[in-house]
């Protein structure tokens, strides 16, 4: 926020007005064990509308998302104990007959890499070849071989029945930010 002509250039009722379009979640800071509570309960209140398996996907999501912000930001803060935090955005969202969930921070760039042609992988498969590249990936995880990992984009990807929506956006010659967005419709095709 900067001061032009005596006064600030961001304004908290525009801020408030875009966020009161279907947002129902908007946080942006750093992400920790109680953070992650917090926001938990107020999906369990804001997705109340009797669709349990919508609102157990969106949680599961929320899970798996949170915790690769968590652990994965460029972006930290130290809390008093000297823990560090990583920082980010999240966001939950209800379109119709769909609810969206993204995440979103800063990544080093030679670290994001690996990480986007997963998502590509991720996104090229059909549900049973996810599951497979699934149990392939956790056949790795246990050997320890580089490149495995990243098994909960590919839940995330099976939780929501649709694609990661990635988008990355650089901010320095060493920094981008990286988001992942995902749908998850109310109604499952799956019962």
């Amino acid at each position: 926020m900067e001061k032009k002509d005596g006064k600030y250039d961001f304004s908290l009722y525009e801020y408030h007005n875009l966020l009161h379009q279907n947002i129902l979640v908007s946080y942006k800071g750093p992400i920790d064990e109680r953070v992650m509570t917090v926001i938990g309960e107020n999906i369990e209140i804001l997705t109340n509308d009797g669709n349990d398996k919508a609102k157990s996907k969106i949680f599961k999501i929320f899970m798996e998302l949170a915790q690769n912000v968590w652990l994965y930001s460029a972006e930290s803060c130290k809390t008093v104990s000297g823990k560090k935090l990583g920082m980010g955005t999240l966001v939950i969202g209800e379109f119709g007959d769909s609810y969206t969930f993204v995440t979103g921070n800063v990544v080093k760039n030679n670290d994001i890499e690996p990480v986007i042609e997963k998502c590509e992988i991720i996104n090229s498969l059909d549900r049973d070849s996810l599951r497979e590249y699934r149990r392939e990936q956790r056949r790795l995880a246990n050997t320890g071989k580089k490149n495995s990992g990243n098994i909960g984009l590919i839940q995330v990807a099976l939780t929501a029945e649709s694609p990661l929506d990635i988008e990355l956006t650089p901010v320095s010659d060493e920094e981008s930010f990286f988001s992942i967005a995902v749908k998850i419709k109310k109604t499952s095709a799956k019962s």
